[in-house]
C-alpha cells in the first residue's frame, strides 16, 4: 500500500504550521508515503514543498467554500488519506471527502468560552462531531484526550493521545552575551523571554503584573504579535513598566533570544503542549508557566520547572524570581526536563506512529 496524504490546516500562528512542516519534511517520499499540504498562503511557517491554497475559516460562515474547494483538491490528488489539524479543519475535511479518503484529525486545542465567547456553545459541538466523523482522533494532550472521549460516548476508543515530538534544537547563530546586548538588557538584568501570540489566550498582562512584581532586575522581551498588540503596548505605557518590557514583533531568531534567556515564560489560560515551550527546554532555558492543558505533562513543579495557577500572579512572580535568582534550580530543571521530554515526547515514535496510522487508515477502506 502505497498512500498518498494530505496534511489539512487553517490559519495558525505557528505551532500547529511547525508540526505540519515538520511531518511533510520527514514523511514525504518515506518508503512509499506520498505527503503534500493544502493551507492559507500565508502562513509564517514555511512548507518543505509547495503547498495547495486552502482557507478553512475561522468563524461560522465560508465553509461551504472550504469544503467544496477541498473536495476538488481530494479528488484530483487521488489522496486515500486526509490528516486535518483543527477542530473546525477535521469537520470540513469530513464532509468534503465522505468515502472518497480515510480522515484523521488532530486535535490541538479544546474550545474555550473564555475565547471563542458566543462561538463557544456551537464549536463545542465539533468536539464530538469530529470525533465521530473522523477514522481516528489524536489528542496533542491527555486533557485533551479525556474530554474527547468523554464527549464521543460509543467512539471513544477512536481518540489516542499522539504527543507532537519536538526532533533536534533549534539553531542558535549568535553568541548569548551578543544577543542580550543586542536587545538591550542593562548589565546585570535577568532576561525573561515570552513567544506568543499577542491573544486573549496568552494573558499576557497578568505576565506583564507579575515581572512588575519581581523584585530582581528583570528584562522581558515578548516576540509575537497579534489583536492584542496595541492594547498590551498601552497597558505598558501607562503602568510605566517600559523599562522591564519590551516587544520585539515577529523575529527569525527567536531560537537565538530564547536560548540567551534565564527563564522562558507562559502565562496562558490553555495550551496543549507548546511546541515553543519544549523548544525552549531543548535549549537549555527553564520554563515557568501557568498550569494548564497539557503543560503538567511536560513540566513538573519544582523538578522540572514551575507551574503556576493560570490567574495567580503573585505566583508567577515568584516563579521566576526563584528562577531566575540560581544558576543552579537553572540547570537543575533544564537537566530533568530534557530528560523527561526525550522519553516522552520522541518524534522518531512520533513519525513512526504517523506512518503507519495513514497506512491503517488506507488500507481500511
Amino acid at each position: 500500500m502505497s498512500p498518498r496524504v494530505l496534511q489539512v490546516l487553517g490559519r495558525s500562528a505557528g505551532g500547529i504550521a511547525r508540526h505540519v512542516s515538520q511531518i511533510v519534511g520527514a514523511l514525504d517520499g518515506r518508503g512509499e508515503l506520498a505527503v503534500d499540504v493544502a493551507c492559507p498562503p500565508d502562513l509564517p511557517i514555511p512548507m518543505p514543498k509547495p503547498a495547495l491554497e486552502l482557507n478553512i475559516p475561522d468563524g461560522l460562515g465560508g465553509h461551504l467554500g472550504a469544503i467544496r474547494r477541498l473536495r476538488s483538491i481530494v479528488s484530483d490528488g487521488g489522496y486515500d488519506v486526509v490528516h486535518a489539524h483543527g477542530l473546525r479543519a477535521g469537520v470540513d475535511s469530513a464532509l468534503a471527502v465522505r468515502s472518497r479518503a480515510g480522515v484523521v484529525t488532530t486535535v490541538h486545542n479544546l474550545v474555550r468560552p473564555e475565547i471563542a465567547g458566543q462561538r463557544a456553545r456551537l464549536d463545542r459541538l465539533a468536539e464530538p462531531l469530529v470525533v465521530r466523523l473522523s477514522h481516528s482522533t489524536l489528542a496533542v494532550s491527555e486533557e485533551i484526550a479525556r474530554r474527547l472521549r468523554e464527549a464521543a460516548g460509543a467512539r471513544a476508543d477512536r481518540v489516542e493521545v499522539l504527543y507532537l515530538g519536538i526532533g533536534a534544537a533549534p539553531e542558535v547563530r549568535a553568541d548569548r552575551s551578543d544577543v542580550r546586548a543586542r536587545l538591550g538588557v542593562p548589565e546585570g538584568h535577568r532576561l525573561a523571554v515570552a513567544v506568543a501570540r499577542l491573544a486573549p489566550q496568552k494573558a499576557l498582562d497578568v505576565l506583564f503584573e507579575a515581572i512588575a512584581l519581581v523584585e530582581l532586575p528583570v528584562t522581558l522581551i515578548v516576540l509575537g504579535e497579534g489583536p492584542l498588540e496595541a492594547d498590551l503596548r498601552a497597558l505598558v505605557r501607562t503602568r510605566g513598566w517600559d523599562e522591564r518590557i519590551r516587544f520585539e514583533g515577529f523575529s527569525d531568531d527567536v531560537a537565538d533570544v530564547v536560548a540567551a534567556a534565564d527563564v522562558f515564560c507562559l502565562s496562558s489560560i490553555w495550551e496543549g503542549v507548546p511546541l515553543a515551550a519544549q523548544e525552549a527546554i531543548l535549549l537549555g532555558t527553564p520554563v515557568v508557566s501557568t498550569d494548564v492543558g497539557g503543560m503538567s505533562e511536560l513540566i513538573s513543579d519544582r523538578r522540572s520547572g514551575r507551574l503556576v495557577p493560570r490567574g495567580d500572579v503573585a505566583g508567577l512572580a515568584a516563579a521566576i524570581a526563584e528562577v531566575c535568582g540560581s544558576e543552579d534550580v537553572r540547570r537543575g530543571y533544564v537537566q530533568r526536563a530534557r530528560s523527561d521530554l526525550q522519553e516522552r515526547f520522541s518524534t522518531s515514535k512520533m513519525l513512526d506512529r504517523l506512518a503507519a496510522l495513514y497506512r491503517e487508515v488506507a488500507g481500511a477502506r
